[in-house]
Formats: structure tokens, sequence, C-alpha cells
């Protein structure tokens, strides 16, 4: 009877130890997932996950390494929808938990990174941007020009000018060079011949890609959006009437790098294709990647009788007035001529001012000259690409030009006064 009673005992007395044990256990593994559920990244971390590659594998590498391996896997198996992570680059924000990271790479959310093509700027502007990018995987060739880029477009145009669509585009690490450029010719394609589609009446293009080269000018003549349609105006009345364009981002396209800031003499009488004071209609492709808003506009333009526009002020975000006729032109040309006037006769007064207190702070008491604005001052050079224009020649339209005196010879700048 007592073997039999300290045979229970012991088995009570194991029993209790097991349980304590297995219990001990269980608070244990309860403490140590607890722990691994506060785990937190330090910082951000940029990581890429390869196929073949496991959430087991990833939690080591964004947290410790030295982590105990049964809890991960423990944890897993108690939470298989944070298994099925999907290959990409990720980039896990710092503070994020191991529920965060692997929600986030099971839901494929990658990491975006974005590149501008900006409106108005050229082609060549456009791949050394796409170049110059370190995010997308470069597989075009070194040697990568206007040849290279109509062949991989396979357009019909000689010229990729104009083609691609100036926009914000997002993409994912691993993304090339090639696809940016593509997707930025089907984009244009698509919203060019969109646009097309719903153009406005009596209209003197002969196919989308006049209204592009339409668009290109349009870009270039203005920063105010509410102009563009005017703008528009303006040039398909121009063709109409058989007047030649006369716009000078044409001209400064076509005399390429000898373009140095000024338009002089020599460029306007340039005989090149794009030259629009020489040729009559439109250049033969764009001069720059219009934007959605400058294609609307050349298909869409304001119904006006306008021909002529000139800039309102030194300042272009002021605008342009539009004029019907020659005197209403000149008369434009009036008011501007005497805003630029007042602006440099400010700019002078503010810089004799500005030179007055700097003066009467560092010369006080020194018995120097201080200059005022009694005091003969000449006037400096602070010419500025300026709208301008002028009635000398009757069908002309004279824009972005600077304000310059000039003299006879072929090389002066142009200015207002001398058109």
């Amino acid at each position: 009877m007592k073997t039999i009673i300290k045979l229970f005992v012991a088995l009570f007395i194991i029993g209790a130890l097991i349980y304590g044990a297995i219990e001990g256990g269980l608070l244990w593994l309860q403490y140590e997932q607890g722990a691994f559920e506060e785990l937190r990244t330090d910082r951000d971390i940029e990581v890429s996950v390869t196929s073949g590659e496991t959430a087991y594998s990833l939690i080591g590498e964004v947290y410790h390494p030295e982590i105990n391996r049964y809890i991960i896997k423990y944890w897993l198996k108690n939470h298989p929808e944070l298994t099925g992570i999907k290959k990409g680059s990720y980039l896990i924000p710092a503070g994020s938990t191991p529920t965060e990271v692997l929600s986030m790479i099971c839901s494929g959310k990658e990491q975006r990174f974005s590149i501008t093509l900006v409106e108005g700027n050229t082609v060549d502007l456009f791949l050394a941007n796409i170049t110059n990018n370190s995010q997308l995987k470069h597989v075009l060739p070194e040697k990568f020009g206007y040849a290279e880029l109509v062949k991989l477009l396979g357009t019909e145009h000689s010229s990729p000018e104009g083609l691609l669509l100036p926009e914000t585009y997002v993409f994912v690490k691993g993304d090339s060079d090639e696809s940016i450029i593509k997707r930025a010719y089907s984009d244009m394609k698509s919203y060019l011949h969109t646009e097309y589609e719903t153009r406005g009446a009596n209209l003197p293009y002969t196919g989308e890609y006049d209204a592009l080269i339409m668009a290109s000018i349009i870009e270039k003549e203005t920063s105010v959006a509410d102009e563009r349609p005017l703008i528009a105006s303006v040039f398909v009345n121009r063709l109409k009437k058989g007047m030649k364009l006369q716009t000078d981002p044409t001209v400064i396209y076509g005399v390429r790098d000898r373009y140095k800031g000024k338009i002089l003499q020599s460029h306007l009488s340039d005989k090149n294709a794009y030259n629009t004071y020489v040729i009559t209609g439109l250049p033969p492709t764009p001069i720059a990647a219009p934007s959605k808003a400058s294609i609307h506009a050349a298909l869409h333009p304001a119904d006006t009788d306008y021909l002529f526009f000139v800039a309102k002020g030194p300042d272009p975000k002021f605008g342009h007035i539009f004029s019907s006729t020659d005197r209403q032109h000149a008369a434009a040309v009036k008011n501007y001529r005497k805003a630029v006037s007042d602006y440099k006769r400010q700019a002078v007064s503010d810089d004799v001012s500005l030179k007055t207190e700097k003066d009467n702070k560092s010369d006080a008491g020194t018995g120097k000259h201080v200059v005022n604005a009694n005091d003969d001052v000449t006037e400096p050079d602070n010419s500025t690409d300026l709208h301008s224009a002028d009635s000398s020649d009757k069908k002309s339209l004279h824009n972005a030009l600077p304000v310059e005196n000039s003299e006879s010879r072929d090389d002066t700048p142009v200015s207002a006064e001398n058109r």
C-alpha cells in the first residue's frame, strides 16, 4: 500500500513538474512572440524580394539575424496570411512591425519612383533627364540619338521632337529607360488622337501632326494658361489668311546653337525650315513637347479675329494684349514700350536707393559722397527676354525678343523699336 502511495506521489510530482514546464514554456513562448511582434525597424530600409525568398528569410534580413528562428517559424505558422510575399522592391518605413512589413510585401505595394518630362522642353532634354535617372534600369545604348529614337518609336516622322508627352511617370525599380520613352510616346499618340477627334471646325490642319506642331508653338509662346486658346486663335487666323506666323520660338529653334540669349537680325533672315519669318505656314516638326493644355488649345482655339499680340509688360505672368487691326496693335505696342520704360526706370531707382542705403550705413560720418536720387546715374543694361511687338510690318507678329538698343549691322540684337 505504501508503495502505491509513493508511486502516486511520485507521478503527481512528475506531472506537476511537466505541467509547470509546459505552462512555463507557453508563458515563455507567449512572451517571446509578444516581444517579436513589438519589434520595430529603426530606420527606412530598402528591400528587394527575389524569386524563391521566404517570409522567414525576409524577417531575418529586416530585423536582427540572432532572433530565435523557432519563434519566427512558430509565429509564421500562426499567421499563414503573411507568408505569400511578392517579389519586387519595397521601402519599409522606420518603426514598422513584422506584421506591417509582411503585409506590405504580401500586397505587392512596391516602392514607387517618378520622373518628370517637363512641358516645353526639347527631346534632347528629355533624353538627358531619362539617362541621368539613377533609379531606372538603363538598357538603351550609350550613343542614343534622334535616329535611334525614331527607330525605337517606329514612327513615320523623321524627327522625334514633340512626340513624347510631358508628364510625371511613376515606375518601380527594374523598369527601364526604354519603357518610360515608350509610355510617353504611347500617351502622346492617345491624347493627341482623342483631342483631334473632337477638334473645332474649320481648322487649317492637314492632320494630327500639324496640330501637334501648332501646340508646340503655343507652348513656347505663353506661360499663362488662360491665354493658350487666344494665342491659338491668332496663329489659326494668320494661317487662314496666308500670313506668315512670324513667331520667335521657331526662330530660336531653327538657329539652334547660334542662339545665345538674344535674337539677332541675322537670325530673323536665316533661311532654315523653321524660321516662320521666312517660310509660310507651319515648320516641318514640333519645336518642343507641348502640354495637354496646349494641344487642347491648338484644336479648340478661341473664336476671335485677332491677328497680333504683344506683352502687357516685362513680366510674362501678366500676359498679352491681343489686337485685330494694325491701329490697335500699334497702340498696344506703345503701351508695352511705356511699361518696359517704367520698369527700367524703377529698377534704376531701386538700385540707387539700395546703394544710398548701404552707403549711408557704411560711410556715415566719413565725409564720403553718397549717391542719391538727384545724382546723374547711368542706366545699367537690364535687358530681359520679353514679349514685344511693333507695327513696322503690317502683317508682322512680334513676340519674345530682348529689349535692346541696336544698330543697323546684321548681327545686332533686335528690339521692339527697330523691327
